[in-house]
């Protein structure tokens, strides 16, 4: 497995701003499936190179407060349901666009496998395609 992806990283490590990177799928994982899915391998090395928090996890432990701040997102709780193949309600997906605008996301990574209906979710929710590199999609956000 390559150590860095300059193609895909390239933008992201030039943005300065210290906004989020969402890996799609997401998910957090402590030994155990403890939120969402299983995660891409490549983006826990992409980690340490382009100088962004992540929104993933894959650690021999996640705090629970950790975890229980995913959950009261209603962007995130709906990433999930839409990763396990549940349809979004539109009342729920409001609420998803609402929440997501105060969570600091400035790039997402769609790791091939992605099932179309999280896609779907992702562009519901206001997320906009930006370019695609090294076998994955590059969403921004498209209210900023």
């Amino acid at each position: 497995m390559p150590t860095a992806l300059p193609a895909l990283d390239r933008p992201i490590a030039a943005d300065h701003s210290g906004s989020i990177v969402l890996d799609v799928p997401f998910g957090l994982r402590g030994g155990l499936p403890l939120y969402g899915s299983a995660t891409a391998k490549p983006a826990l090395v992409l980690a340490t190179a382009d100088g962004h928090p992540r929104a993933i996890s894959y650690t021999s432990w996640v705090p629970r407060a950790t975890s229980a701040w995913f959950k009261r997102h209603p962007f995130y709780v709906w990433l999930v349901a839409a990763q396990d193949g549940n349809q979004v309600p539109a009342a729920r997906l409001a609420a998803a666009r609402r929440d997501v605008r105060g969570i600091d996301i400035g790039w997402v990574l769609v790791w091939d496998g992605t099932p179309r209906g999280v896609i779907q979710y992702l562009t519901a929710a206001g997320f906009v395609f930006d370019y695609r590199a090294d076998q994955v999609s590059v969403y921004r956000p498209g209210w900023k």
